[in-house]
């Protein structure tokens, strides 16, 4: 069963303000152990609380700009439906009937108009089959990035879950005359472990995206490709077709079986 995306993103955006509310505590609570130290001595702790604040907004500044974003999966994959069942499906039906074995539109009549009309069935067939193929492209391409959309925000909710455990322990930590040397080191190594996982997990994601464009613009070089469209256009007879009489004299007559 798919994630619902609307709740991984939630779960992202509350994640974040849980890790900002927990850094904010790590700090309060080494400045108030650094408060009964001489102030000379207490310069390397608030050094390391500046550091860790200005770390904590490097690592999800960029993030905080996706979650305003979010993405909508549900989307891409009905879209790519579409592509695939409206479009490529449609195109599928027709051409199936669209030879000259298995249309029957020629069967009862002939002349110059029916051999043109039974003339231009392969050239439209490869032309519905090009629309199928597409349609197809279309669909798994958005699917693919859909997937790659859920998998990026299922990865960065465990991501950052793990981080605002770890930060809260360290303002527990923090807390105490004890722990409150030690807090903001241990923070850091958390913030560390989740840098290195969101990179990679927005890494994947923009692999995928870099590749769905690509993908996009070699349909649209397909779509243009005059073997299957000539001169970008749906193919027809190379015979003129002037008038649609039976038998006037001209080239174009033609005549019941």
């Amino acid at each position: 069963m798919r994630a619902d995306i609307g709740t991984l993103v939630q779960d992202v955006r509350s994640g974040l303000d849980e890790a900002a509310a927990c850094v904010d505590a790590i700090a309060g609570g080494v400045d108030a152990a650094l408060g009964h130290l001489p102030a000379g001595a207490a310069v390397a702790g608030r050094s390391a609380v500046a550091d860790l604040r200005r770390r904590f907004a490097e690592v999800t500044e960029h993030l905080r700009e996706i979650v305003a974003r979010g993405g909508d999966p549900a989307a891409l994959r009905r879209t790519g439906a579409v592509w695939a069942v409206q479009v490529g499906g449609t195109a599928s039906g027709v051409a199936a009937v669209s030879t000259p074995v298995i249309s029957r539109v020629d069967d009862r009549w002939t002349g110059v108009a029916a051999d043109a009309y039974r003339s231009s069935l392969p050239a439209q067939h490869a032309a519905l089959l090009a629309i199928k193929a597409t349609g197809d492209d279309v669909d798994a391409a958005l699917t693919d990035l859909a997937n790659a959309l859920t998998t990026f925000w299922a990865e960065i909710s465990v991501a950052l879950a793990n981080l605002v455990a770890a930060l809260f322990a360290a303002a527990v930590s923090a807390a105490t005359a004890v722990g409150a040397p030690t807090a903001v080191a241990f923070a850091l190594a958390a913030l560390g472990i989740f840098a290195a996982a969101a990179k990679s997990t927005v890494s994947a994601l923009t692999a995928v995206a870099t590749n769905a464009a690509a993908r996009a613009a070699q349909l649209e070089r397909r779509l243009s490709n005059d073997a299957a469209f000539p001169a970008g256009g749906w193919p027809r007879s190379t015979t003129a077709l002037t008038d649609a009489s039976v038998a006037d004299g001209d080239d174009t007559d033609w005549h019941l079986r």
